[in-house]
């Protein structure tokens, strides 16, 4: 893809935690290929598990994110936890120095699925001349049951799905693509070469990167430290063919944690170049029209194929106000792990924590005791075989 000149340029991390902060990359690095813009403004989504003080803007779904903007846990009582966020540490950085001409920072709301953010990529694309998806790692490329232990690919298939669906004017820039520990080189690489990714791949320069550390090492490690940043820097700057490297899937229940632990293979070749890539071209399975996180829920982890991914053992509040819980802990953990793990659940569902669970139908058959069945009232979901549990 040739660089362009535009008046106004929109780039979004494809992405919950650090992904926003990835956007940096990509525009830095686009600016060195000779891509020029009047302004620029970055995004993040924001998760639909917790709640976030952003400022509603003109485009519904769409919301201003400030130095000030917090990000706390749901809890039937109204905003839980404090929790660190990226995004407000990134507005902090905008709001400071304007690098590469940013001004804003906005937050990409994923409560009405692909099909709510299909309406506010339209009205993007009348606000920019062109939008750049922002991928760190390669989550967007997710195939099928091959790719074994993808971690989070909710939101990147999300925003896939609805940045196509709305027409708007734009190109995914990969990076590191392995480095987030979720998909090996060989799938990489062939999604790549699919894409057409490969034909459009650009040499990261030193100098791109090693301003990318600085930023990080100053705003973002000592706030809320993540591994893909660090390793795509390590990967880029390696001698050696591939990167051995341990990854764990997680599960944080109250002060009760527990992981599995896989290692993962990098590509130091791959995570030297860039790649753009017409999003219309990827093909994941789980980049479905939805109009909720909960619908998505169905399609791809009921309907389609169960993965670890960021709707596990969280909380969502419903449209009638009720809270309720997918407690449907990651199949990568072990067997015990995850029966523990829903025990806890169905007990804080017992004592009113929350209104309501989702739980699937094979872990059932492990509580169907007659005290869990004397609790709650089970039922199947609509078009599904996905269970609904209610006091």
């Amino acid at each position: 893809m040739n660089p362009v000149n535009v008046n106004r340029i929109l780039f979004v991390g494809t992405g919950g935690g650090n992904d926003i902060f990835s956007t940096f990359v990509a525009v830095a690095s686009l600016w060195t290929e000779g891509w020029r813009w009047t302004a620029c403004d970055i995004a993040g989504v924001i998760s639909p598990f917790h709640t976030h003080t952003v400022v509603p803007t003109d485009i519904p779904g769409v919301f201003l994110t400030t130095p000030n903007t917090t990000r706390h846990l749901l809890s039937k009582a109204g905003p839980g936890k404090s929790i660190n966020f990226v995004d407000a540490k990134v507005a902090e950085i905008v709001a400071q120095s304007h690098p590469y001409k940013m001004s804003s920072v906005l937050a990409l709301s994923v409560e009405q699925g692909s099909v709510g953010l299909t309406a506010a990529f339209a009205q993007l694309s009348k606000e920019y001349d062109i939008i750049v998806l922002v991928d760190a790692g390669g989550d967007c490329f997710y195939s099928g049951a091959d790719d074994k232990h993808i971690l989070s690919p909710m939101f990147d298939s999300m925003i896939v799905r609805a940045f196509v669906d709305s027409g708007a004017k734009g190109v995914l820039f990969e990076v590191g693509p392995g480095t987030d520990g979720e998909l090996e080189p060989d799938s990489l690489t062939r999604a790549l070469v699919a894409n057409g990714g490969m034909e459009n791949a650009k040499p990261l320069r030193s100098r791109v990167m090693n301003w990318w550390e600085e930023q990080y090492s100053k705003w973002i490690e000592p706030y809320r430290p993540g591994r893909t940043v660090p390793i795509t820097l390590q990967a880029f700057r390696s001698a050696e063919l591939f990167l051995q490297m341990d990854y764990r899937a997680r599960a944080h229940f109250g002060g009760t944690h527990r992981y599995k632990y896989f290692t993962q293979t990098i590509s130091t070749e791959l995570c030297k170049k860039f790649y753009l890539v017409d999003p219309s071209r990827i093909k994941n399975p789980f980049a479905v029209s939805c109009a909720s996180p909960v619908e998505w829920f169905l399609k791809t982890q009921v309907a389609c194929r169960h993965t670890n991914n960021e709707a596990n053992l969280e909380y969502i509040k419903m449209s009638n106000g009720e809270l309720w819980q997918f407690l449907t802990p990651s199949p990568l953990l072990g067997t015990k792990d995850r029966e523990e793990l829903i025990n806890l659940g169905l007990q804080n569902l017992s004592q009113g924590v929350n209104d309501g669970a989702w739980i699937m139908p094979w872990d059932w058959r492990f509580h169907r005791s007659s005290y869990w069945e004397s609790q709650f009232a089970v039922s199947t979901a609509t078009e599904s075989n996905l269970l609904v549990c209610r006091r």
